[in-house]
């Protein structure tokens, strides 16, 4: 899949938008399968996510956030450092986010994915981020820390069984 990435950026950049959700499902849905066929997370399928995440004419396209549950769905492959450079990802583009599903996307990977101290910061970061957004397109830092507070609750019920 990696010799695809290319291609696979172009076909995203260039599709309508009428168009856009239905063929990022089904890509991302591609790209989960790949990403299982490897012990960790390769660097090439982190580029091409990152990329997704950074440019304006890949995150602007309706249903890339279908790439995010990708990701979530092979978080644990992820090292450390490449959690790193997705977090500073979201922070570098979120305030740019004018899809409401990608918005809802990073903030719930956020409060899923890591440590409950560092989501939290995070979120509230992204939060401030929100405040240059258009008021629809506001609230969803509020929602991952919602969620994060329910994921805080699941695992102290946990610890105690």
């Amino acid at each position: 899949m990696i010799d695809q990435f290319p291609d696979l950026l172009t076909q995203i950049s260039a599709a309508e938008s009428e168009r856009s959700a239905a063929l990022c499902s089904r890509l991302a849905d591609t790209f989960e399968d790949d990403l299982l066929e490897h012990d960790g997370f390769p660097d090439a399928h982190l580029n091409f996510f990152l990329a997704l995440l950074s440019k304006k004419q890949y995150y602007d396209k309706p249903g890339v956030w279908n790439f995010i549950l990708a990701v979530n769905n092979s978080r644990d492959a992820l090292t450390s450092a490449q959690c790193e450079r997705i977090t500073t990802a979201f922070i570098d583009n979120f305030a740019a986010y004018q899809d409401k599903d990608l918005c809802f996307a990073v903030c719930d990977f956020v409060a899923r994915n890591l440590e409950s101290f560092k989501a939290s910061d995070l979120l509230q970061q992204l939060k401030r981020l929100e405040l240059q957004k258009a008021a629809d397109l506001r609230g969803y830092a509020d929602e991952g820390l919602y969620i994060l507070g329910q994921e805080i609750k699941r695992a102290a019920r946990n610890a105690t069984n």
